[in-house]
């Protein structure tokens, strides 16, 4: 039997979840990477946690106390499988996510209790970086190994035609709630997760990526000029990629821009960095500083270009090892 696994990060899905949530993100040593120093990291993991575990409580609460992102990531995944068995390609959805559950080890014994022999892995992050894309495929492909389960890749898809056709969607539905006369002159603010510079200099391919993105988005949409890239979420003291989208924002607002579309490229779905971070932070900082017209584009989401250009990789992925 066939299977699809999407892979995410998870989030906590209950204010008691959230310290053991960050540990478990902070213990990962494709997200802090200590090199010598790796023993030590899962004491630097717990002492992160709790150290952040009160703030990061306090935004979960403002987007109602837990993360969506698994709810979110079940559908999209769910979605490409019904896409796929409408073109005669069966193949059951899983979802394995790499902070809370369900873990890869869990997702894993599930589809051998199914029946699973062979998997179709698939990122819900369109940009390859060895934080997100490298430590999923790591984890899964050693739990499903150990079940005797085959994979596949799905690498990344910065470009698919059904992405960007599904971002240029949002940003056009975002654009039509500014006021009609700046819908054709206001900046384009794409807001991408950060990433150390570090991480970057040796290699992780993550910059060029979402960089490969949003040039495409630009031309589709003739932006030119209007378009921005800027980067949110730092952690820790080490210098991350810049500008800061609330560096990028106060830029704008010093140029007397009134007006503004900002967008989560790096994000598929809806959690905590666009719904509290976006909307309420960046939002608030956006107004005071005299920016009156803010409009966020929704994450792709189950978009249907989205999610058929998803069945399409999984199809070619499927047919190029001759599983159908």
């Amino acid at each position: 039997m066939l299977a699809v696994v999407a892979l995410n990060m998870g989030g906590p899905d209950s204010p008691a979840a959230v310290e053991p949530f960050l540990r478990n993100l902070f213990a990962d040593p494709d997200i802090i990477q200590l090199g010598w120093a790796r023993p030590l990291q899962p004491l630097l993991a717990r002492l992160i946690a709790r150290r952040r575990a009160a703030f990061s409580r306090a935004a979960y609460a403002q987007i109602g106390g837990r993360s969506p992102i698994r709810e979110e990531s079940l559908a999209q995944v769910q979605a490409a499988a019904g896409v796929m068995a409408a073109a005669g390609v069966v193949a059951k959805p899983y979802l394995a996510m790499s902070y809370w559950h369900p873990f890869p080890t869990e997702t894993a014994a599930a589809m051998q209790a199914d029946g699973i022999t062979r998997a179709l892995l698939l990122p819900l992050y369109p940009h390859r970086s060895r934080t997100t894309t490298g430590s999923a495929f790591r984890t899964i492909e050693s739990a499903l190994e150990a079940k005797a389960i085959v994979t596949a890749r799905i690498e990344g898809y910065a470009t698919n035609p059904g992405y960007l056709d599904a971002l240029c969607d949002r940003i056009s539905e975002a654009s039509a709630q500014l006021p009609e006369s700046a819908r054709s002159t206001a900046p384009v603010l794409f807001s991408a997760h950060g990433l150390p510079e570090a991480y970057v200099r040796r290699g992780d391919p993550y910059l060029d990526d979402v960089r490969s993105t949003v040039a495409a988005v630009t031309r589709r949409l003739g932006l030119e000029s209007r378009s921005q890239l800027a980067f949110q979420s730092r952690v820790g003291r080490q210098r991350w990629l810049a500008p800061t989208t609330e560096e990028a924002l106060d830029a704008l607002a010093a140029t007397a821009h009134q007006a503004v579309v900002v967008v989560p490229v790096s994000f598929t779905g809806e959690h905590l960095e666009t719904l509290q971070e976006i909307d309420i932070l960046y939002r608030e900082r956006a107004t005071a500083r005299g920016i009156t017209s803010f409009a966020r584009a929704r994450a792709v989401g189950c978009h249907p270009a989205f999610i058929a250009g998803l069945a399409a990789l999984l199809i070619s992925a499927a047919r190029a090892r001759g599983w159908v």
